[in-house]
């Protein structure tokens, strides 16, 4: 699937899950989630010799609010951070994403499956052995369960992805040196993927 396609799907997505309903059907709330779990996936060219520098999979937490339409239908607003290292490279990395979008769900028997997806943008920042930032547009679409806990409590598990669309002709992560400003890493390919599992607890109010 191409990154043109792949964007087209996650925006037809979103139209989907956060359409606005009938009259009548006014908003019943918000809900906040604070999530945390495993990440991996993604990495980058070291630009002077062309190695893959992959990056570390590690812990990584999110904050998801939500705004309900219906019972079976919200908005939704991601913040996702990890803190992590590339493969092979004295480099600390920092990875955010904040994507705005929609979910929805399916009543099963005793908890409710989701879809989830979203648009927005990556921030990476590296620190090391050279340092530098980037912000790219991206794209996420996630599945998942919600299992009652309490009246206003449920638990959430989630798989998401995360798709950053790159220039693989991109060098990126500078710092200045002696002989001017030498470059790190450039992007490989044409998207960044990472795939990430987590847990939480989400508050209705």
């Amino acid at each position: 699937m191409s990154p043109r396609t792949a964007v087209l799907a996650v925006v037809a997505t979103i139209l989907v899950v956060a359409a606005p309903l009938p009259a009548g059907a006014g908003p019943s709330g918000f809900s906040i989630t604070p999530m945390a779990g495993y990440r991996g996936g993604g990495g980058f060219d070291e630009a002077d010799s062309g190695r893959s520098l992959d990056i570390n999979g590690g812990a990584a937490g999110s904050l998801v609010l939500n705004l309900e339409e219906s019972t079976d239908r919200w908005y939704e607003l991601i913040y996702s951070r990890q803190e992590t290292r590339l493969q092979g490279a004295d480099l600390d990395l920092t990875v955010q994403y904040l994507h705005f979008g929609g979910m929805a769900a399916w009543p099963q028997n005793g908890f409710s499956s989701y879809l989830a997806a979203g648009v927005g943008a990556t921030w990476l920042r590296a620190s090391g052995g050279a340092s530098g930032s980037d912000t790219r547009p991206s794209f996420s679409i996630g599945v998942g369960a919600l299992i009652p806990l309490w009246e206003r409590v449920e638990v959430r598990l989630e798989t998401r992805a995360y798709l950053t669309l790159t220039d693989g002709d991109s060098e990126f992560f500078c710092a200045s040196g002696p002989q001017g400003g030498v470059c790190r890493v450039r992007y490989d390919g044409d998207v960044l993927t990472q795939i990430d599992a987590m847990a939480g607890l989400t508050f209705r109010f």
